[in-house]
Order: structure tokens, then sequence, then C-alpha cells
């Protein structure tokens, strides 16, 4: 049984601990110096003094003190969950590298180049926790995969073109092309033999023992299996983005990572393609930069939380229709580049 003034004595003590906590949540959230006492002073009870009897008065500001107390702690519990999910979401982050290209020696083809490096994106990053933050959960092992799925379905797409164009596949081509076999839901062994068999196609190109088309006509090809693929890709966000709500669900998550690495796989094989056409990139600048630019801020867009708002709602960012709309303009801009192509060439 608690002695006089020890139940008071143990909410004072309690009120201050929450204090003193929601004072330092709000200088780290805000800076400036924070005036508010850490701690409130109230007149010990006297030890021998009966306790007066309770007023309307004293419940009520008894009531109040117990309701900024709640309010300072679930404020305090607030603030600490949303810089933890802070964390865990900086801790699954997946960057991409739009500027690097593969290495190509003199006589090689760049688009085989970029597809062979496009199978073997993430197969050295299973043990690399570097970037992993102590004691805070990770999705990046999910997101890694899913981008490397789009970025692969990319590159596979781009090996079953060439062997339809190409009237005389190469043997390393037609290795490649049997490897990935309907080109969905490709496993690693897969990618690896894909990659190996372009790396001999591109080693035999340099022998003069194979060839790859890239004439016009080639290339306008490779430009409508892009613009195809991008709207495969709208159709499937719009669908997700007829239903704006809040926060992205992991389902939908998942899917737009995917979709990703769709857009970095296209802008890699588009860039490429062109590199090995210099004279029909010259003549195409301008045609080309509308979907290369819209296919790099997909594959650039990666926001800390990933919203599914509606576009006219200022309450939330509308991340999935923004890149189901970014897909549409960069397949019209690469059926425009197709035109183009094959214009040049009459």
């Amino acid at each position: 049984m608690l002695r006089p003034g020890s139940e008071k004595r143990l909410r004072v003590t309690f009120d201050q601990l929450l204090r003193r906590l929601s004072w330092r949540v709000r200088r780290w959230v805000r800076r400036p110096a924070d005036n508010d006492p850490i701690v409130s002073v109230e007149p010990a009870p006297a030890a021998l003094a009966p306790a007066p009897a309770a007023t309307p008065s004293a419940r009520g500001g008894r009531r109040r003190r117990w309701a900024r107390t709640i309010i300072s702690f679930l404020l305090t519990l607030a603030v600490l969950g949303l810089g933890y999910g802070a964390l865990i979401a900086v801790n699954s982050r997946v960057a991409l590298d739009l500027t690097a290209t593969p290495a190509v020696a003199e006589g090689q083809s760049h688009t085989v180049a970029a597809a062979a490096a496009l199978f073997a994106l993430g197969a050295d990053s299973a043990n690399l926790d570097a970037h992993d933050l102590l004691f805070i959960p990770s999705g990046r092992r999910m997101r890694e995969r899913r981008v490397r799925d789009g970025a692969t379905a990319a590159a596979a797409r781009f090996v079953m073109l060439a062997a339809q164009v190409n009237r005389r596949p190469d043997p390393a081509l037609t290795d490649a092309r049997l490897a990935i076999g309907d080109g969905a839901a490709l496993e690693d062994a897969q990618r690896a033999v894909a990659r190996d068999a372009l790396l001999r196609l591109n080693a035999r190109i340099v022998d003069k023992r194979a060839s790859l088309d890239v004439a016009a006509p080639a290339l306008a090809a490779i430009m409508r299996a892009a613009a195809d693929a991008c709207e495969e890709q709208s159709r499937a966000l719009a669908v997700l983005a007829a239903a704006p709500g809040w926060l992205a669900a992991p389902a939908m998550e998942a899917r737009m990572y995917q979709s990703r690495g769709v857009a970095y796989g296209w802008v890699m094989l588009m860039r490429a393609a062109l590199a090995d056409a210099p004279e029909l990139a010259a003549a195409t600048t301008l045609e080309a930069s509308i979907p290369v630019t819209a296919l790099q801020q997909i594959a650039e867009r990666q926001p800390l939380f990933l919203f599914n708002g509606d576009p006219n709602s200022p309450w939330a960012p509308a991340h999935v229709a923004d890149t189901a709309a970014d897909f549409t303009r960069a397949a019209i801009g690469a059926r425009a580049l197709a035109s183009a192509l094959e214009q040049h060439a009459r």
C-alpha cells in the first residue's frame, strides 16, 4: 500500500520523464532552442499533513495533465516510428548507374555487350552487405531481384529479335536464343549461359567470323520492340493506378521495381544500338532524345516512400500513374524514332 503522497510523486516523476523525451525529440527534429522547461517543479506535499479532499477543479487539472502526458507519449512514438520507417526505406534503396556503359573493344557490338551486361546485372551482389544498416530490416534483395528480372526481360527480347532479324544467325547467337527459352522467369543458370554466348558472339564479330545487322531496318526493329515493351508496362501500371490510395502495397511496389528494370534495360539497349550506327544516331538525335529521356526518368525514380495517389489529389503523390505516363511517352517516342530510321534508310 502506497504511503500518502507516493502516488503523486510517482506521477510527477513519470511526467518529467516524458517531458524530457518529448523535448529531446523536438530538439532533434527542429534545431532552434526550445525555451520550454525540461521538467516541471511542483511543491512537495507535506509529509504529515492529511491529503486535502479533491475538488472538481483539481480533478479537471489532473485529467488535463494526464491527457498532455498521453498525447506527448503518442507523438513521440509517431516521430520515432516515422524515423525508423525512413531508415528501413533508405536501407532498401537500389541504385542504377545510367551513365556507365559496358567496355567494348574495337570492332565489337555495343548492343551485344549491353545485353551481356544486363544478363550479368546483380549476379555478384548476393553477398554484398556493405550498405546494410545494423538492426535495420532491408528489402534491397527483393528489389534488386525485381530490377534484374525486368532488365533481363529486355535483354531476352533483344536476343530473340536479333535471331529473327539475322537471316543466318551465328551459332553463339543461337546458343543465347536457346538458353533464354521463352524469355520469361529466367533462372540464374540461363542468364549465365546467355551472357557467355553473347560474349563469344562479340569475340567472333571481332575475328570477322560473325556479323550483326546494324542497318536502319534492324535498328528500327529494336526501337519497335522497345515501344511494345513500354506499352505493356504502361497498361499494367495503369491498371494498378486505377485504384488510387495511400501507400502502395508490397505487390505494387515489387511491380514498380520490375518496371524500373525494364526501363533500365531498354535505355541501355537503345543507346547501344545507336552507338553501333553513328551516322544514323547523328541523323536522329532529336527523335532518340524523347524515349531515352522518358526511360531515364523511370529508371531514376525511387521515392523514399511509394505512393499510389490520384494525379489530381494534392495529398499523396501519384508515383504509379506518373510512371505509366512516362512509359506511354517512351513508347510514342520509340515508334517515332523507328519511323525516322526507316525514312532515313529510303
